[in-house]
C-alpha cells in the first residue's frame, strides 16, 4: 500500500492522493482543463453560497473542493512539464510584491512608513498593473476583465475601471436623472432590477445576452459566439 510519512504536511498529503488519483483512477486521468471548466465555476458558486450562509465548516469544505480544483489543473500543466503549484505561489507571491508596493518596497521589505489612505493604495496597485502590461502584447479585451464574467458583473467592473480611468463622462451618457431619482438605494435598485428581468422575460429576450451584446458594442467587450438576444425556448 502506498502511503506517506506523517511528517509530511497536510498539503503535501493532498498533492500526493492527487497525483496517485491522476495515475490510477481513470475518471481523474481523463479529466484537462476543458472538462474541468464546468466543476470550476460550480465549486466557486458553492463557495459563495457557503460565504452567504455564514457557515464555517461549509466553508471549509466547498474551499477545499474548489481548491481541489486548481490542485487538478496544476497537476495537468506540471504533468506537460510547464509548471507546478510551487511556480503558482512563486508567481502569485511575486504578485503581490510587486504590486502592493504601498507595504512593500523594491527589495520586498516591509517599509517603515505605510500608507492609510485607501485611494492612494488603489493608485499604486492599478500603476502597477499598468507597468505590468506596458511591455506585453494586448492579448484580452474588456479593459483585462475575464469574458466569461457574467454580464452584470462585466459591466459593473468594466464601469468601474473607466471611472478609474477618468472617463467619468461614461456614467453621464448611461445614468438619466430619471433613473437618479427612481433609484436611490438598495431596495429600490434590487426592485428595479427584478422589474427590466421580468421586462425581458415579456418580450423574449435573455437579459444575460442582451446586457452582454450592449457592452461590446460600447466598450469592445468580448461575447461568445454561442450568445443570442432570445431568450432559449422553454422546456
Amino acid at each position: 500500500m502506498e502511503h506517506m510519512a506523517q511528517t509530511k504536511t497536510q498539503t503535501q498529503l493532498l498533492i500526493h492522493t492527487v497525483k496517485i488519483l491522476r495515475e490510477k483512477c481513470a475518471w481523474t486521468r481523463a479529466l484537462t482543463h476543458e472538462s474541468l471548466r464546468t466543476y470550476l465555476i460550480e465549486e466557486s458558486y458553492e463557495v459563495l453560497d457557503a460565504i452567504s450562509e455564514h457557515n464555517p465548516q461549509l466553508l471549509k469544505e466547498e474551499l477545499g473542493d474548489l481548491y481541489f480544483q486548481i490542485v487538478l489543473h496544476a497537476l495537468i500543466e506540471e504533468e506537460q512539464g510547464q509548471f507546478g503549484l510551487e511556480d503558482i505561489s512563486q508567481t502569485l507571491n511575486e504578485k503581490l510584491l510587486r504590486r502592493n508596493r504601498h507595504i512593500f518596497d523594491a527589495d520586498g521589505n516591509v517599509r517603515d512608513e505605510i500608507t492609510q489612505d485607501v485611494n492612494e493604495i488603489i493608485r499604486v496597485w492599478d500603476a502597477a498593473k499598468q507597468a505590468e502590461r506596458k511591455d506585453l502584447p494586448k492579448v484580452r479585451k474588456n479593459a483585462g476583465l475575464p469574458a466569461a464574467l457574467p454580464s452584470l458583473t462585466l459591466a459593473q467592473k468594466l464601469l468601474d475601471r473607466h471611472s478609474r480611468a477618468g472617463s467619468d463622462k461614461v456614467d453621464e451618457q448611461i445614468i438619466g436623472q430619471d433613473i437618479r431619482d427612481r433609484i436611490t438605494d438598495e431596495d429600490s435598485l434590487a426592485n428595479e432590477l427584478l422589474a427590466l428581468t421580468a421586462r425581458a422575460q415579456e418580450l423574449g429576450l435573455d437579459a444575460e445576452s442582451v446586457l452582454r451584446v450592449t457592452l461590446a458594442k460600447r466598450y469592445g467587450a468580448e461575447t461568445e459566439a454561442t450568445v443570442s438576444p432570445k431568450s432559449p425556448s422553454k422546456r
